[in-house]
């Protein structure tokens, strides 16, 4: 596989990172137009590596860290809430030149998805892998009750520590317990690029903050009229042994003006790792 480079960005006085897989050329480069991959929660941006490989002959493929995590800086005296994570899709597609399309997964793909929605002349087209926001309908309204119970999760935040690990290897097993179906290589190279030293142990790099969020986020019925804005081509990619599965796809689907669904055999949350080739294929015949 070929080697990606990285960059950085500015989003909100927060400096962002992102790879390139081959030079990030003119923004206004028509013959190698940008493909933007975006990760879920607790993970990074080169956990993209071998799919993001499979589409650099005909775009110009960039992959970041969400704020809080992989090499990206962590939010101080603030939060992660989903509409700051739109700020700084938007910042990163108007650095490649303004539009592009968007391949996200998990947290990613409510991210994007929302993005498109509320920035449609930013997306060539969007595709969402186990992203379209299933888990949003259930946050609270700002009653007093659901405000005291956010203020005492928040503040139980400055006590997490990070989880200790001796080695890369043992993240790797970490790894494998959550997803069996992960080879022990992959394993290892999400482990590498995800993890960090500290003092003589080693730690995920994603910020143990990194659940947090505004005391009122956009719920369901905010965000169906925000998807309803979607004018870009969706597509939305399930595994078949995902918890999003069966039932809320037609509901998922629905939500788009203009989308179509992929449900892949045999694999789960992380359809990407879990069936590579599938999604590689569902994603290039879409575009």
């Amino acid at each position: 596989m070929a080697s990606p480079s990285q960059h950085y960005f500015q989003s909100q006085r927060l400096r962002l990172s992102y790879w390139s897989w081959g030079a990030v050329g003119d923004p206004g480069d028509e013959t190698s137009p940008p493909l933007i991959f975006v990760h879920g929660t607790r993970d990074h941006s080169r956990s993209w590596d071998r799919i993001a490989n499979e589409f650099t002959a005909d775009h110009t493929v960039v992959a970041y860290d969400l704020r809080g995590h992989g090499d990206s800086q962590w939010v101080m005296g603030g939060h992660y809430g989903i509409t700051e994570h739109v700020v700084d899709l938007v910042a990163l597609i108007d650095v490649l030149g303004g539009r592009a399309t968007v391949v996200a997964h998990s947290l990613g793909g409510l991210v994007a998805t929302l993005t498109a929605g509320l920035f449609p002349d930013h997306f060539e087209k969007l595709v969402a892998i186990e992203g379209a926001g299933e888990r949003i309908h259930r946050r609270p309204l700002a009653t007093p009750k659901a405000l005291r119970e956010w203020a005492v999760r928040t503040r139980g935040y400055d006590s997490n520590r990070p989880r200790e690990y001796d080695s890369i290897e043992a993240g790797a097993a970490r790894m494998r317990e959550v997803n069996a179906q992960l080879s022990p290589g992959l394993a290892h190279h999400l482990a590498t690029h995800g993890m960090r030293q500290l003092d003589e142990k080693y730690v995920w790099k994603f910020d143990h903050w990194m659940g947090s969020s505004a005391p009122v986020e956009i719920r369901d019925e905010e965000a169906r009229v925000i998807w309803g804005d979607v004018s870009c081509p969706v597509l939305l990619i399930m595994g078949a042994e995902s918890y999003e599965r069966g039932q809320h796809l037609p509901r998922h689907v629905s939500r788009f003006p203009d989308a179509q669904s992929v449900v892949v055999p045999d694999a789960g949350h992380w359809v990407h790792h879990d069936q590579p080739h599938a999604v590689v294929e569902a994603i290039k015949h879409f575009l």
